[in-house]
């Protein structure tokens, strides 16, 4: 069975059509020399490879001491490049040819560049007409790569689902950005490499690339015919086969090199209180599975208080605790910070409250008997500014020593859940470098990585699969203990409406966070079919919802996307894979017993200690 043919082919542009990121950091040397602090190389630079302008123009801000505005920097980077292409146009290698051979099979393609359109056009307009139908360009979205805005859009603009298009890239950023789109995505590296991933297949050069490798026939003497058979996605097996055409043209998944997986993985997982009764059954069922458990119902604050979250106590947490004590895990409970933003980083800045924090958790633990602690304070990331990171972050460390000295001392595990980085954890990294990966390596048990909510605001995968893999990548690369890490694999879906007819009253709900308990139940409400995509690793469902108060009424049109049991093994497969020190699920509770019959035969449950 052949690939389907691509409903159109998304390209970008930078790196990948015209070589013009040379261009981009000779302007953007130029820019830190004459406005900023001077001190400007290439590492920085290849970290605005393939991101949003504006994005960019904040990092020279940031890095470079830049000091003009931000769109007065894009526009004068723009303007270096727009001359330097005017004088010659850095063309990649094979990028026109096979651009000419989708011209001839009738293929439609799109243009996705962050670049604003004014650059953009200066690159069509070098191009025979009609190479391109559509350009999406990075001033016309709201939000640049990685999300996966401007390919959605792409495919919008051309009539077509994004899942049956094949997407084009060169950087990191890029491919993230269009496999979560849902597009089959060839990278081909130019100046930043791009590690061996689910969801692409890195390609070595354009010239590599052919028609028949999209999945459009050739015919004897060089035509093309495009088959008449569409389908949502390309078949696994269909996939598999167009790969294997691709052996010879230096196209590869995995490194030849990688260790083989774990043949099984220690296992974690949170348990909610606002699911102790549904926790305390799976616990009660599947504990055996389960090297430590986090109950997930205290919290911090204050310095010296920390209790119970609202509406917990111990009466109502004795089934889940007391099911968690008996499956033989080590029980380290999570403390979430629910101080107002910056109240925390105060506490751990002062050497006098960081001390009476320590003494408080160490009271909690001492007390109740538990195996360790698991500290969830994500405040520092999603609540505090990120300019306040540079001194949080020492503070951290410091207490993280202090709090770790106290706990090992009694035999006790350390852990912290912790949002993802994305390359090397220092103060340029566009993800939670406040938390100083490297350094908590040396200190903790266990560095639990949140690898979800990668889409929130808008429809979208929770945890793409290749994205999954690079904020692991990225954790190894900075942690010398790759044992310590631990994934984090969500157990639940995101409900969004994505159109409304008629008005719909005033409760009508808007996005909704449903567990897999939850997701079930909808699917057989409204009779819904959920499709896998294997690019992100996720299930996708539609429904149409009405609404009524008596008065007005609407249909919703709603999209669901959610981790299913296939998406967690998936999970749990790129920890065996990366080698790593276990998974956590998010969480006990929101589970089927679908999943524990899926991942149950990786566990691999044993006493640790620190």
């Amino acid at each position: 069975m052949a690939a389907a043919p691509p409903a159109a082919v998304l390209w970008d542009m930078d790196g990948t059509i015209v070589d013009t990121e040379p261009y981009w950091i000779e302007c953007e040397y130029e820019l830190v020399d004459q406005h900023g602090n001077g001190q400007w190389d290439d590492d920085k630079a290849h970290l605005l490879v393939g991101s949003d302008l504006r994005d960019s123009a904040r990092l020279l801000q940031e890095l470079g001491g830049v000091d003009m505005e931000i769109d007065d920097i894009v526009n004068r980077l723009l303007d270096g490049v727009i001359a330097r292409v005017k004088a010659k146009v850095p063309w990649r290698p094979g990028a026109r040819e096979l651009l000419a051979k989708l011209r001839v099979a009738e293929v439609p393609c799109a243009l996705v560049t962050m670049s604003w359109s004014r650059f953009a056009n200066a690159v069509v307009a070098a191009l025979p007409r009609g190479t391109f139908a559509a350009v999406i360009s990075g001033d016309e979205v709201r939000r640049g790569k990685p999300h996966p805005e401007p390919y959605l859009a792409a495919a919008d603009a051309l009539g077509v689902r994004a899942k049956d298009c094949v997407a084009v890239e060169d950087s990191p950023t890029g491919v993230r950005s269009a496999v979560a789109a849902g597009c089959r995505v060839f990278a081909v590296p130019n100046v930043v490499d791009i590690p061996p991933g689910r969801g692409y297949t890195l390609v070595s050069s354009l010239r590599d690339l052919d028609l028949a490798h999209f999945g459009i026939d050739v015919l004897p003497g060089g035509n093309t015919a495009r088959s008449r058979r569409r389908r949502s996605a390309w078949g696994t097996v269909g996939w598999m086969v167009a790969l294997a055409g691709l052996a010879g043209a230096g196209l590869w998944f995995l490194r030849e090199d990688d260790p083989p997986p774990l043949p099984d993985i220690p296992m974690a997982a949170w348990a909610p209180y606002w699911v102790l009764d549904e926790a305390a059954t799976t616990i009660g069922s599947q504990g055996r599975l389960f090297r430590e458990l986090s109950p997930f119902w205290y919290e911090a604050r204050g310095a010296t208080d920390v209790g119970f979250s609202a509406n917990v106590n111990g009466d109502t947490v004795a089934a889940a605790l007391g099911a968690a004590r008996a499956s033989g895990a080590l029980v380290l409970p999570s403390v979430a910070d629910a101080m107002p933003s910056g109240g925390m980083a105060a506490v751990l800045t002062d050497p006098v409250t960081r001390s009476q924090h320590v003494n408080t958790l160490m009271e909690l633990v001492r007390q109740q008997g538990f195996d360790g602690l698991d500290l969830d304070y994500e405040k520092f990331a999603f609540a505090d500014d990120r300019s306040t990171w540079a001194a949080t972050s020492p503070a951290w460390v410091q207490f993280l020593t202090e709090l770790a000295a106290a706990l090992h001392a009694d035999g006790k595990v350390l852990a912290v859940s912790v949002p993802p980085i994305y390359q090397d954890g220092s103060s340029t990294d566009l993800g939670a470098w406040v938390y100083d990966y490297a350094a908590m390596g040396r200190i903790v048990d266990r560095i639990r990585i949140m690898a979800y909510d990668y889409s929130f605001a808008e429809p979208g995968p929770i945890a793409p699969v290749d994205w999954v893999r690079t904020v692991v990548r990225a954790a190894k690369k900075v942690v010398d203990d790759d044992t310590k890490l631990v994934l984090g694999i969500p157990l639940y879906g995101r409900n969004w409406v994505t159109a409304t007819s008629g008005v719909c009253p005033a409760d009508a709900p808007g996005r909704a966070d449903p567990n897999l308990r939850e997701v079930a139940n909808l699917i057989t409400q409204y009779g819904a079919v959920s499709t896998f995509d294997e690019a992100t690793g996720e299930d996708t469902f539609t429904y149409q919802r009405p609404a009524s108060d008596g008065v007005t009424s609407c249909t919703q049109t709603r999209v669901v996307h959610y981790v299913s049991a296939a998406g967690a093994v998936a999970r749990v497969d790129i920890a065996r894979e990366e080698r790593i020190g276990g998974v956590s699920f998010w969480a006990l509770g929101f589970d089927t017993p679908a999943v524990w019959s899926a991942i149950g035969e990786y566990a691999r449950a044993q006493e640790v200690s620190p």
